[in-house]
C-alpha cells in the first residue's frame, strides 16, 4: 500500500488544500502578455467562480464534486505533474538507475500513470468536500519564477480562510498558465509524492505500481457507487 505520511499531511493538517487548488484555476489565464499581475487578477476572478460552487449550501457534496471535477482535469498540468512525480523513473529522465534500470517507465506506461494518477489525486482531494464546506481565499503575492527547461513560470501565494498558506507554481503552456505544483505551508505536493513513489519503485516494477493505482481507483469507484 502507499505511504500515508504525505497524504496525512495534506488531508489532516491542511484539509483545505484540495479546495484551494480547485478554486485557483477554474479559468485559464491568457498569458500572451506574460504579465503576472494580470494573471493574478484573472485568477482572483476565477476563484470567485469556484467559491460559488464550494460555498453553495444548496449543492450536495456529490453535485459539488461533479461541478469541480472538470475544473481540476482541465486546468492542472497533469502530464508535467506526473513527469515530476516519477522523477528519475520518468520515461525521458537521464539519471542512471543502476540495478533498478528496469524501473524506468516507458512512454506508454507513463501515459497510463498520468491517467491513473490524475484520478487518484482527484479522489484524494475531492473527498475532502462535504455539504458544510465553507472557504475564503485571498491572494497575497504573485511573482515570476526563474525559467527551467525554457518554461516560463510564475508563483501565486494565497491564504485559505485567512490562516493557511497555499502557494501555487504555474508554467506557461500553449499560451495558458497551468498549475504543476502546490506548496502547503512550504511543503511541495510534487516532492512528497516523488518520495513516496521512489520508495515504491525500489520494490515494484512500473506495471505493478500501475496495478496498485488502478486497483485503488477502482475500489474508490465501487465504494462510492449508488
Amino acid at each position: 500500500m502507499f505511504n500515508k505520511s504525505m497524504i496525512n499531511h495534506y488531508i489532516k493538517t491542511v484539509s483545505t488544500l484540495c479546495i484551494s487548488a480547485l478554486m485557483l484555476f477554474s479559468t485559464s489565464v491568457n498569458a500572451n502578455t506574460h504579465n503576472v499581475g494580470q494573471a493574478t487578477t484573472l485568477i482572483a476572478n476565477a476563484m470567485q467562480a469556484s467559491l460559488s460552487i464550494i460555498n453553495d449550501p444548496a449543492l450536495s457534496t456529490k453535485i459539488k464534486r461533479q461541478k469541480l471535477w472538470p475544473i481540476v482535469t482541465t486546468y492542472f498540468d497533469f502530464m508535467l505533474i506526473s513527469e515530476l512525480t516519477l522523477g528519475k523513473f520518468a520515461a525521458d529522465a537521464k539519471s542512471p538507475l543502476g540495478d533498478y534500470s528496469d524501473r524506468r517507465f516507458t512512454v506508454e506506461q507513463q501515459a497510463r500513470f498520468t491517467d491513473a494518477f490524475t484520478i487518484h489525486l482527484g479522489n484524494l482531494y475531492l473527498d475532502r468536500l462535504n455539504n458544510d464546506s465553507q472557504f475564503s481565499v485571498s491572494l497575497t503575492q504573485s511573482s515570476a519564477m526563474k525559467p527551467i527547461r525554457n518554461m516560463q513560470r510564475a508563483r501565486v501565494n494565497s491564504l485559505i480562510n485567512g490562516k493557511t498558506a497555499i502557494d501555487y507554481s504555474l508554467r506557461l503552456k500553449d499560451n495558458e498558465w497551468l498549475i504543476y505544483d502546490i506548496k502547503v505551508e512550504g511543503r511541495s505536493l510534487i516532492s512528497s509524492f516523488r518520495k513516496e513513489y521512489a520508495a515504491l519503485l525500489l520494490k515494484k516494477t512500473p506495471d505493478e505500481l500501475l496495478t496498485l493505482l488502478s486497483d485503488k481507483n477502482r475500489a474508490h469507484t465501487e465504494n462510492n457507487a449508488e
